[in-house]
């Protein structure tokens, strides 16, 4: 809490060697906490360094800054090996905004907060963070430590736009410098930030800022910007002989083209987002292919080649994303890359060949369920054209999926769980094996996620209303807690009858169904049905070129490789460790009903 006898200390750095910190947190294992007594934000900082909160100070407080990783989880992107575009973007503004300064990007992992100051041998001017809402939690217990020691902290992210409360309820009421913490709603875009800086080193930073451009061109390639390193795609080292080394060689990149999106998807966070702020905005195509030339300079190799692409959805371009394909296939690139699209896709030739011939090797198409009730509840807008064609969702999907297969386009689709027409008979017949065998039989790989209201969207609000959340609402600590799994592996919202009401239940149909899936001989096996396919539908560079077109043969099992590892990061969370129980441990211990701990009884005795 504020201390009121505390001493203010003047936050000025020595301007000869400025330099910022660009702060991307992890998620913390906290959901065991729910329902513990008296655990507060200043104990997750205890919970994660294993000392006493009181006692940091200017001469320990790094090491309140490295957190035990035991207690941390990878997230989705760190499984896929894809990098947050926002930490190397939001760093190269900042760049732009005060170019006397450094900016050191840093992570729970691969170069913390912590390892960067002692290195430096100095404060930082101030610790930029983006934050998602299940790496909420890491970004509040860092912020309470930097305050202590009197380092200016600027928060953004989806979470603090979307849930801007959340920053008084769990941050302010525990600082003794207020005055030094604010926070982004919205895009931190050039001008936000200069402002920001300037306010900084006037020692006047407001409580909020307001950013409005989601992209903008130039905000890449400064050179006083310190990257992390690459993370390794060890899924590389499943590919038969070569894996290992390849695995080495290769990195993935990510950048984006345009950001915004028109669309209200009542699932979404930003839905609630007034529409002047999540516009779409669309970086000019010399901009974009400049961007990928600059890393290219040398020529293309396995480590400059391989992009995700990061907009939800293509598709949403336009006209623009014309445009930037033709700019891709005109210039001297050569690279492949995996994107989020829609299905629709498939049902424009010129757009879908042109996409290839531009380097487009994967797609994550949004399918979520196989029953039309359920597409139906969450307002799914290719519904209409599934409604036309008179034919089932599987039939639909399926001949969609096969346009995009002919075109050498690998393909992974998104499923949701614990929908309300989902079903459980047992352990062996349940809605996933259905999901399992349409994926296998059009030879897909899976990314599984549960319902949930995520903070900030329609349906959380609407659930507010009707008292959906199961771990608590906003402003208590089991809701704090529960950001853990905001990041969709398991539902924070009322199960539906047909799984029991059983959160336990949601979650093993989804684990049944991934493990199902995207085992690594499944993933091969997909991959390599594709490398035919590949070959004969060329990107542009690979028209007259061999090499080329066993690249793009190697990426359709690379890029489905990577869809696969949703096994692991699955398999990682439901296994208990000697630092925290695993989802299936503790689901069992919170079950209520007596049927499904029948059910599960020996299952999870087993699998613990």
């Amino acid at each position: 809490m504020k201390n009121d006898n505390s001493v203010i200390i003047p936050y000025k750095n020595n301007e000869s060697d400025k330099y910022y910190i660009m702060y991307g947190p992890s998620t913390i294992q906290l959901m065991e906490k729910i329902g513990a007594d008296n655990f507060t934000v200043i104990d997750v900082v205890e919970y994660l360094t294993g000392k006493k909160f009181e006692i940091c100070c200017e001469k320990n407080y790094t090491e309140f800054l490295t957190f035990n990783n035991n207690l941390l989880r990878k997230g989705m992107l760190e499984q896929l090996a894809i990098e947050s575009y926002s930490l190397y973007y939001i760093s190269n503004q900042i760049g732009k905004a005060d170019t006397n300064a450094r900016v050191i990007i840093a992570d729970d992992n691969r170069k913390t907060i912590g390892q960067i100051i002692s290195a430096e041998g100095k404060k930082p001017a101030a610790v930029f963070v983006t934050a998602m809402s299940s790496s909420f939690q890491s970004a509040c217990a860092a912020t309470l430590v930097l305050n202590k020691v009197n380092i200016p902290v600027v928060i953004g992210g989806i979470h603090v736009s979307t849930s801007p409360q959340d920053i008084d309820i769990y941050i302010y009421r525990y600082l003794a410098r207020p005055d030094i913490v604010s926070q982004v709603i919205g895009a931190g875009d050039l001008s936000t930030m200069k402002e920001i800086v300037s306010d900084i080193a006037q020692s006047r930073l407001k409580k909020e800022y307001h950013g409005i451009m989601p992209i903008e061109d130039g905000a890449w390639g400064c050179p006083r910007v310190s990257e992390l390193p690459k993370i390794r795609p060890y899924f590389i080292n499943k590919v038969p002989i070569a894996g290992p080394i390849l695995s080495r060689m290769i990195e993935t990149n990510v950048t984006t083209s345009f950001l915004g999106c028109p669309y209200s998807c009542s699932f979404c966070s930003i839905s609630s987002f007034p529409r002047e702020k999540r516009r779409f905005t669309s970086r000019t195509p010399a901009d974009f292919t400049n961007e990928l030339l600059a890393k290219q300079k040398s020529g293309p190799n396995f480590k400059n080649r391989f992009y995700f692409i990061s907009p939800d959805n293509l598709l949403v371009g336009g006209k623009k994303l014309h445009n930037l394909l033709d700019e891709i296939i005109d210039s001297k690139l050569a690279v492949n890359y995996a994107a989020q699209i829609s299905i629709d896709v498939a049902d424009d030739e010129k757009l879908l060949k042109k996409l290839r011939l531009s380097g487009a090797s994967h797609f994550f198409l949004g399918l979520e369920s196989l029953d039309i009730r359920n597409l139906e509840f969450i307002g799914k807008s290719i519904l209409p054209k599934i409604k036309e064609e008179g034919t089932s969702v599987e039939e639909y999907y399926a001949s969609r999926i096969k346009k995009i297969h002919d075109h050498g386009i690998s393909v992974h689709g998104a499923f949701m769980f614990g929908m309300p027409y989902d079903y459980f008979n047992s352990l062996d017949d349940h809605s996933g094996k259905k999901v399992a065998e349409f994926c296998e039989k059009n030879k897909i790989g899976i990314q599984p996620t549960c319902l949930s209201n995520l903070p900030g969207s329609l349906d959380f609000i609407e659930g507010l209303k009707n008292d959906e959340l199961i771990y608590g609402k906003p402003g208590s600590m089991d809701y704090f807690c529960s950001l853990s799994i905001a990041d969709l592996t398991e539902s924070n919202r009322k199960i539906p009858d047909t799984l029991y009401n059983s959160p336990l239940v949601a979650f093993y149909t989804l684990y049944d169904t991934v493990i199902s899936v995207s085992s690594y001989f499944n993933s091969l096996k997909y991959g390599f049905y594709m490398v035919k396919r590949a070959w004969k539908s060329p990107k542009s560079k690979g028209t007259h070129s061999i090499k080329e077109r066993a690249i793009d043969a190697f990426a359709s099992i690379g890029f489905q490789l990577g869809a696969s590892t949703y096994f692991e990061l699955y398999k990682e969370i439901a296994c208990s460790t000697e630092w925290v129980p695993g989802v299936f441990e503790r689901l069992y211990k919170r079950e209520k009903n007596p049927r499904v701990k029948e059910i599960f009884g020996k299952y999870v005795e087993n699998f613990v």
